[in-house]
């Protein structure tokens, strides 16, 4: 959503909601179930928009505003590890994980939006966040093999840089024109980066029990998301219903990247405008 001071200054407000549940085995356990439900929540703030080319078809921006970042991740699961009988541990094991971290900091965005045409409006922008601050909070069990309790811990750190890029258009479906009362398609590409120094929740073996212990990493990582959507009309705004694929990519210090891709579920409110 946007709204205008005057003809080169104006604000504008966006948010994304991504929300993702699956089921899905522990890396290297064959023998493994892991139920995952993740929401993440994004604001971009921009009150301060800069406008220095504004035409009836498109208009390019300049803005400054803030960041926010939400996430809630609750995983539950078991796996079965034969290895650990040598060990003389029980085999099969129960696991929760809850996790909330929190992610805050100014942003500069730049873009530029052209809707010429009647069936078709396109936008493409791209911003840093140069520095950032996280909280986080997380609860882990893994029973029995590591007592009953739940490893429970907090931390805050800060980040350098948040990185963003998405392309994405507005369709008409046929018959219909881009008046904001219609039905329409709605598609994006995005492309985000982020490094962030981070303590990690793991456990090791001491050569007679297992043991948690937090170690500091940096993390680097980098999505690609593909994202449809169909806006439905609810009064003066757009509700957008869709889905999409990410492809993620971490590195931790100077290791390997670890690749993954999964699906996820898209809800949010849209206003269209210029």
């Amino acid at each position: 959503m946007g709204w205008n001071y005057s003809n080169i200054f104006s604000g504008n407000l966006r948010v994304r909601w991504t929300k993702t549940e699956k089921n899905e085995e522990f890396e290297g356990v064959a023998d493994s179930l892991n139920a995952v439900n993740q929401n993440i929540l994004e604001f971009f703030l921009l009150p301060f928009e800069y406008v220095p080319v504004k035409t009836a078809a498109s208009k390019i921006w300049l803005g400054i505003g803030g960041y926010f970042y939400n996430e809630i991740l609750k995983e539950k699961g078991f796996f079965n590890m034969s290895e650990l009988e040598v060990l003389g541990k029980e085999t099969v094991n129960s696991y929760t994980n809850e996790f909330r971290m929190w992610t805050l900091g100014p942003v500069l965005d730049l873009g530029y939006t052209f809707h010429g045409w009647e069936w078709l409006n396109v936008s493409v922008s791209a911003g840093v966040v140069p520095i950032f601050a996280t909280w986080a909070k997380q609860n882990v069990s893994i029973v029995p093999l590591l007592g009953t309790d739940k490893a429970e811990y907090s931390q805050s750190h800060s980040g350098s840089p948040y990185l963003y890029a998405d392309l994405s258009g507005m369709i008409s479906l046929p018959g219909r024109s881009l008046n904001p009362s219609n039905w329409k398609l709605w598609f994006s590409l995005l492309y985000d980066y982020s490094n962030l120094r981070y303590e990690l929740l793991d456990f090791k073996f001491d050569g007679s029990d297992f043991n948690w212990y937090n170690r500091e990493t940096t993390v680097r990582y980098q999505s690609f998301k593909i994202e449809g959507a169909l806006l439905i009309p609810i009064g003066g705004m757009h509700l957008q219903i869709g889905g999409g694929r990410v492809f993620d990519s971490m590195t931790f210090d100077s290791g390997p990247a670890v690749d993954r891709g999964r699906n996820y579920l898209n809800i949010a409110g849209k206003i269209i405008g210029l």
